[in-house]
């Protein structure tokens, strides 16, 4: 988690044209700035039973800005006896975090590390957010213009640092200042927050890559750009359903929102095909895995359904081939972002993945559209969550379209039952309930000759085999 102040530092806008040929600019740190988001930072670290706070900033050149921001940091850490505490040189601590982010817990630092930080945080989490794809997305559905019905888009972008009271406070901030259009989150709690605001406010939402099954029809305001957890199970019962019925199943996951909707849906799923499924939720903040490993090993499942998320993958599988977990037992598990495809070795290609979306999946034109701008601007292929942002902006142009941007019933109406071609092929919003019908991927992953890996898709699911049942019955 970063933690990044946002009023201070370079950020702050204090320039001066000292001559025609040099110009400068302050960099503002003070004390009451520094003092609250530190403090901010070990709260939330304490709240969240994280167990360590690191900061990053630059006091070996910059000693008395960064160093009195460093000095605040090391004076309030004393206050959370509790929680340890570091401090990495930013250029060092970025090459850390790019290489072994596992090392790291809750990160703060001022306004400028913290948006460069960010976004290769992001990066590293699976895609380069939600923004950058959707302004490659708004290119295309407005031909090059970033213009709808003749008008320019104008597009505030905020960070909410997975910050679900920052969301919430950005969120009423924008209905306050007149706005009918509000999207985004990746992270399912958050989006379980504001989804209800919508309602209250009686503005469009738009979520992003969050997967939590209830976003969808929760209520007529709100639409999700990505695919939820039941999409995700379906597409692994595919899997399941090949190895024969009268199987035991386990399934594991972490102990929130994201792993206990992969527990319900798969419940669900795996027991209508006669299998006996188990669960076991591991808490967010476990690192040593050797128990975990020991518990799957003593139940000896002939199928494990790993719905994993993040970095920590890595040290469990480790644990769980040490332990001789793996031995007899099949992997289901969904296909993360590329930075991850080494993280289980070789052991990883035996494994049945799902996917919601690999850049080799389709050959349309938004996919070739997304893959080469992609190339172009970042310099690699679109990551697993790309198309998310891609498809939300693909929305938002039909809501405006449809209601002028303000007009909320009517870009209501524009968007249920909407059928278009995105990346991962034709989708189409189900007007009951506003699910987002798409196809899903069974893919393998292989090693290529120079060491890495690649996905392969194997089997492309129609939107109909991993459509969620109907939920709501609203009306356009």
């Amino acid at each position: 988690v970063i933690v990044r102040e946002n009023e201070e530092d370079l950020y702050a806008g204090i320039e001066y044209q000292l001559t025609p040929e040099v110009t400068s600019c302050i960099k503002l740190i003070s004390r009451p700035g520094s003092e609250k988001i530190v403090r901010y930072a070990f709260d939330y670290a304490r709240l969240h039973n994280r167990k360590k706070v690191t900061c990053f900033m630059k006091d070996n050149i910059m000693k008395m800005t960064d160093g009195l921001f460093h000095k605040v940091f090391d004076e309030i850490a004393v206050e959370y006896p509790q929680i340890e505490k570091e401090s990495w040189i930013v250029d060092i601590g970025a090459a850390k975090l790019a290489d072994t982010p596992s090392v790291f817990d809750v990160l703060v630092m001022p306004n400028l590390y913290g948006d460069i930080l960010s976004d290769v945080a992001a990066q590293i989490a699976g895609s380069v957010g939600l923004a950058g794809s959707a302004n490659i997305g708004l290119k295309y559905a407005t031909n090059g213009t970033d213009k709808v019905n003749g008008q320019k888009l104008d597009i505030n972008w905020d960070d909410d640092a997975d910050n679900p009271t920052t969301a919430v406070s950005d969120f009423k901030a924008y209905v306050g200042a007149g706005y009918k259009i509000i999207g985004g989150t990746g992270d399912s709690s958050i989006a379980d927050e504001l989804a209800p605001l919508a309602a209250q406010n009686k503005v469009l939402y738009i979520s992003g890559a969050a997967a939590d099954d209830a976003i969808t029809g929760v209520n007529r305001y709100t639409f999700r750009s990505g695919r939820q957890t039941y999409q995700d199970v379906q597409t692994a019962k595919s899997y399941v359903q090949a190895l024969g019925t009268g199987k035991t199943i386990l399934v594991l996951g972490q102990d929130f929102a994201f792993g206990q909707s992969y527990v319900t849906d798969a419940t669900n799923a795996f027991k209508s095909l006669d299998d006996t499924v188990d669960s076991l939720l591991v808490p967010l903040t476990t690192t040593d895995f050797t128990s975990t490993a020991l518990q799957v090993q003593q139940d000896h499942p002939d199928i494990i359904f790993l719905a994993w998320a993040g970095t920590t993958g890595a040290p469990l599988m480790q644990a769980l081939s040490q332990e001789g977990a793996l031995t007899t037992a099949h992997v289901v598990t969904g296909l993360a972002n590329i930075a991850t495809y080494p993280f289980y070795g070789t052991i990883g290609t035996s494994f049945n993945y799902l996917s919601l979306y690999v850049s080799a999946g389709s050959t349309n034109k938004p996919n070739e559209y997304l893959v080469k701008a992609m190339e172009q601007k970042y310099q690699q292929p679109p990551d697993l969550f790309t198309p998310d942002g891609f498809v939300w902006a693909q929305m938002l142009v039909r809501a405006i379209q449809s209601g002028d941007g303000t007009n909320v019933n009517a870009m209501i109406k524009g968007l249920a039952g909407w059928s278009f071609l995105a990346p991962k092929g034709e989708q189409t919003i189900r007007v009951s309930d506003h699910a987002m019908l798409q196809p899903m991927y069974q893919v393998d992953l292989v090693q290529t000759i120079n060491g890495g890996y690649k996905p392969v898709v194997l089997r492309t699911l129609s939107a109909s085999v991993t459509a969620p049942p109907v939920t709501a019955h609203f009306s356009k």
